[in-house]
């Protein structure tokens, strides 16, 4: 495939849709996973979410994901930050793992010329939510004075708003933001199923218009950076970070299906995080639901999915 015709990078797509991939066997193999769901965008994880320690990339290994990038119709990558860490943990110990191992994350994200580290803003696990905002803004002031080089943007991502985790609301994702006070090095990731969890009505083009400028508020440059799409497992304000298929929860394909015109008109990746089961294909439907819903042709290769 020629430079010329790649998705997404040469303005003939205006649409970047794309899903959460694995990176077993290889990081490089992530494209040719990409490629063969149809999505010109992934997100990964860099290792395993749920292990403290990692290697970073082998130069033999970002050779191999470099060569394979080159020639990819996958023009973003995302990588999506272990869930392990808490930046806002009153536990000194688990604050200190949280911070080297969210400095090596980016060091990753950079290696690989990501588009964006996702990361979760912490939980101040039934302590005072002001002090945990205070502890997770300093954290992340010294991972990124630590990187005055670092060119991947951490991009904070809204939580569902269950029990101390912190970013559920604007007020308190613009407090961490403003704490942190390193707008350039800074993004904002949206979830669906996250900001309907939260209490947060999409149901119509006013309150979603109304959501969006609410949380953007908080950045200078005023963009938002991605989208997770996802339909929500329970009601409204649930406080429950359940995600199911598109059109299969409580969010809606009206809902949803606002939310991707509002991404393609501003041009901001969607990625998917639904639930994946068996193989490919939930993957598959759940991409071909993601077209029909933005009203645009379902690529060849997932119109049997379902």
């Amino acid at each position: 495939m020629s430079p010329e015709s790649r998705i997404g990078r040469t303005g003939k797509t205006s649409f970047r849709f794309g899903l959460h991939v694995s990176a077993a066997g290889g990081l490089d193999r992530i494209f040719e996973r990409g490629e063969s769901l149809g999505a010109n965008t992934v997100q990964i994880f860099s290792h395993s979410s749920r292990s403290w320690g990692f290697d970073l990339p082998t130069d033999e290994l970002l050779e191999a994901y470099r060569r394979q990038r080159s020639t990819s119709s996958v023009s973003r990558v995302y990588i999506h930050a272990s869930y392990l860490i808490n930046i806002a943990s009153e536990e000194h110990e688990i604050a200190l793992r949280s911070r080297d191992t969210l400095r090596k994350e980016l060091l990753t994200a950079d290696l690989l010329g990501a588009d964006g580290l996702v990361l979760h803003p912490g939980s101040a696990r039934g302590g005072d939510r002001s002090a945990a905002v205070r502890r997770a803004a300093r954290i992340l002031r010294e991972v990124l004075d630590s990187l005055p080089d670092l060119k991947t943007p951490l991009l904070l991502e809204n939580t569902a708003g269950a029990g101390s985790m912190l970013g559920s609301r604007p007020d308190e994702m613009a407090e961490i933001i403003a704490s942190i006070d390193r707008p350039g090095c800074l993004g904002l990731c949206l979830d669906s199923c996250h900001l309907f969890a939260a209490g947060f009505d999409l149901s119509s083009e006013e309150e979603l218009d109304r959501v969006l400028a609410d949380f953007l508020s908080a950045l200078p440059s005023g963009g938002l950076s991605l989208w997770h799409l996802n339909d929500a497992l329970f009601g409204l304000g649930s406080g429950r970070d359940r995600h199911a298929g598109l059109g299969e929860g409580h969010i809606g394909q009206e809902a949803l299906s606002r939310i991707i015109r509002k991404a393609l008109s501003s041009g901001v990746p969607v990625i998917l995080e639904t639930p994946k089961g068996e193989g490919e294909a939930l993957d598959r439907l759940n991409l071909r639901r993601l077209h029909t819903f933005a009203g645009l042709p379902v690529p060849e290769l997932l119109r049997d999915a379902g």
